[in-house]
């Protein structure tokens, strides 16, 4: 061989792993974003849960519906939201309700809504 050949194969072969090496951790970002995204998506539906948990244990049954709803915010505030989720409570807008508004508190996109009632709770 001559040189001319062994220092093109040698450039090659350095391309070529590097191309790879770039690609490879590329792949490894993106699998730890899932992972963090994965991981807070589990935590708002553990605090969702545990919230319509602490909502049946806290309010007693056979009042009415608008006086359930009256203590769905005061309830809820009282319970701390997870690590690295943000949880914000207001009334609906039609005064039937509680919205809950679930993000990620290191990925502002991730968002997740839901609205509460004293009825759908089966609660009244």
């Amino acid at each position: 061989m001559q040189l001319i050949e062994v220092s093109l194969a040698a450039v090659l072969l350095t391309a070529a792993s590097g191309g790879s090496l770039q690609l490879w951790a590329a792949s490894g970002g993106q699998q730890k974003q899932l992972a963090s995204r994965s991981e807070v998506e589990e935590r708002i539906e553990l605090d969702r849960l545990q919230l319509q948990a602490r909502w049946r244990q806290a309010i007693a049954p056979g009042q009415t519906c608008s006086a359930v709803e009256e203590q769905l915010e005061p309830v809820a505030a009282r319970i701390q939201p997870p690590p690295q989720v943000q949880r914000t409570l207001s009334p609906a807008s039609d005064g039937r309700g509680l919205e809950v508004v679930w993000s990620g508190l290191e990925q502002p996109m991730l968002e997740r809504q839901r609205r509460f009632t004293a009825a759908g709770l089966g609660l009244c």
